[in-house]
């Protein structure tokens, strides 16, 4: 019962973070829109200066932003969900608990996405945030919260046969 206890609450911990980052998000609206904005415009980038990526209109920069926003309300609401299935779930048979973990890989999954996929995949490499001032933060972060999303999915993804 003692790895049911940690993979709700880990998963809890990490869905916690995704919230926090999803509500300062829609709290600073107008700066992360002007950082969407400044990430994408190919600004700062004096070690390569050619980004294969257009800037993009404003409207895709609108989408890219719901699209970051809703995978981050999706690990976060989807993870403490799924964290408190597993807890409910937590002296169950092990195909039960097996069952309730879906919401939590889900949102987990959905976390690996946007901080794997869309920050380093599209962000980073795409728009060499690597290269601008304002985006080691977000470069080192996204490596992080990326990675401690991947870990706990692969956590979550460890059957425990015959466990009870």
């Amino acid at each position: 019962m003692t790895d049911r206890i940690l993979k709700a609450a880990i998963t809890a911990s990490v869905a916690l973070m995704a919230l926090l980052y999803v509500a300062h998000n829609i709290a600073n609206l107008q700066q992360a829109y002007d950082f969407f904005v400044y990430t994408t415009s190919h600004a700062d980038q004096e070690a390569y200066p050619v980004t294969l990526l257009p800037v993009p209109p404003a409207f895709l920069i609108v989408i890219a932003m719901a699209l970051v926003f809703s995978l981050e309300l999706l690990a976060g609401l989807g993870g403490l969900y799924g964290a408190w299935r597993m807890f409910s779930l937590r002296r169950a048979s092990p195909s039960a608990f097996e069952a309730g973990k879906r919401w939590a890989k889900i949102a987990m999954g959905a976390a690996v996405v946007n901080w794997w996929g869309l920050f380093q995949g599209v962000a980073v490499a795409g728009y060499q945030l690597w290269q601008m001032p304002l985006g080691q933060g977000p470069f080192d972060g996204s490596w992080v919260y990326g990675g401690m999303a991947m870990m706990t999915l692969i956590y979550l993804s460890i059957y425990e046969r015959g466990a009870d």
